[in-house]
């Protein structure tokens, strides 16, 4: 486990999006931008900008409140234009003790490039992780876990493009509003539930190219704790 998961900071960003139908929230950055403050390591500690590896191992971290049962989906369109081929991973709870509850996987290793996921999402937290393919976490690669194991650090600087990523979440208008009272700082409301961006970090690796197959940690893996 990362002792350092604690240290999760909403940053200071809020829009607001209503519509008669959906809410949605476009989230747009680069993994090689140092004042975006989604970014983590893939050890939820800092990002790094050192070379085209270390950032092909920022993870941008996001938290979705769904206020009822909800169809949740969420697209990408950054790839088609340049930026990094996505990697998605949904996590089922709040901070480091959320979760795995699903991914991209199938996509990301098939066909790879922009994402178009949808899922209905039950009442609570998610988090919401964009990554570079293919930085998996290791709660999906081992089967279990939590977010605050991190990531594998296997995103690959081939799949990196221009450093760019930008997704749209967006979410059934079944429900009201809903604010977390504890996230004050940065409420990103959507029609039917808010979305909070979170910072944390991670950074390690696993290995595998499209086409399918299992995933394997590398030698380091362990190195995580």
């Amino acid at each position: 486990m990362i002792e350092n998961a604690g240290k999760w900071l909403l940053a200071p960003i809020a829009a607001m999006v209503c519509g008669s139908s959906a809410g949605a929230v476009d989230f747009s950055g680069s993994f090689a931008d140092p004042t975006n403050s989604a970014l983590v390591g893939s050890d939820l500690g800092s990002a790094s900008f050192a070379d085209p590896n270390a950032i092909s191992n920022n993870v941008a971290l996001y938290e979705l409140i769904v206020p009822v049962t909800e169809m949740v989906t969420i697209t990408s369109t950054s790839f088609a234009a340049g930026g990094a081929d996505p990697y998605l991973t949904l996590f089922q709870g709040s901070g480091g003790a959320a979760t795995f509850f699903d991914s991209n996987y199938n996509q990301a290793f098939s066909t790879g490039g922009d994402l178009d996921y949808s899922a209905t999402l039950t009442k609570g937290h998610y988090e919401v992780a964009l990554g570079v393919f293919a930085n998996l976490s290791f709660a999906e690669n081992f089967g279990s876990g939590t977010l605050a194991d991190g990531f594998t650090g296997l995103g690959d600087p081939g799949s990196l493009g221009n450093g760019s990523y930008a997704v749209q979440v967006s979410v059934g208008a079944s429900a009201a509003p809903e604010v977390d009272p504890a996230s004050a700082a940065g409420a990103l409301t959507l029609l039917a539930g808010a979305v909070l961006v979170l910072r944390g970090r991670r950074h390690r690796s696993i290995r595998e190219s499209k086409g399918g197959g299992a995933v394997h940690i590398a030698d380091n893996a362990a190195a995580l704790d």
